[in-house]
């Protein structure tokens, strides 16, 4: 494999059901996507490849996965050069320069503090179209609950990583989004505890 590339195991137990179920979820006249926490570069290569007339524009915070992320998608027409990109800066949508349909972020709330999902629903406006969808790929507590038992040691495992991070709420990912003009269009169980969450403009 080349080297530059990182390889995520979860990509490989998640892939064929999240790419079956965007099919059902993503807006058809959609054509533009942002991805928020693009990772290794593995989903949003095989997105390029199940959406070809999408395109995609990955983002990243670390530089090592920048690098992967453009390694992964070298072939991927449709999908843009990755831009580093840390959400919690007042204008961090200035970098993409253009309106997304829809922006993707999987993985990523429950590995980062609160603030930056707070950040994700407050700054998204700005280069979000009228009619846009933010989908979240995760884990998640329902009414204050952990949804199995596996949840609670892997929520437990992530405090000792930081005490920031943590599987979040649903109710309080809402709150956020309503505060930001958005609202809770579906939340679709998946595989090993997971849920894909649509959010769309109110």
């Amino acid at each position: 494999m080349n080297d530059l590339r990182r390889n995520s195991p979860s990509y490989h137990r998640n892939i064929e059901p999240i790419t079956k179920k965007l099919h059902e979820v993503i807006d058809k006249s959609c054509k533009h996507i942002l991805e928020i926490g693009s990772g290794s570069g593995q989903h949003v290569a095989r997105f390029a490849s199940e959406f070809p007339h999408i395109q995609f524009q990955p983002t990243e915070y670390e530089g090592e996965n920048l690098v992967s992320i453009n390694s992964w998608c070298e072939n991927s027409k449709n999908v843009s050069p990755s831009i580093k990109l840390d959400v919690t800066s007042e204008n961090w949508f200035d970098e993409t320069h253009q309106k997304f349909n829809a922006l993707l972020c999987f993985n990523v709330i429950h590995i980062t503090p609160w603030e930056i999902t707070q950040s994700i629903f407050n700054r998204a406006d700005k280069n979000l179209t009228a009619k846009s969808q933010i989908i979240f790929y995760g884990p998640y507590k329902i009414d204050g609950k952990h949804t199995s038992d596996n949840n609670v040691e892997f929520e437990q495992w992530l405090k000792e990583k930081h005490t920031s991070f943590g599987i979040r709420d649903i109710a309080d990912v809402e709150d956020e989004a309503i505060a930001s003009g958005f609202k809770l269009q579906q939340m679709i169980a998946m595989p090993a505890n997971n849920f894909i969450v649509e959010f769309a403009r109110a």
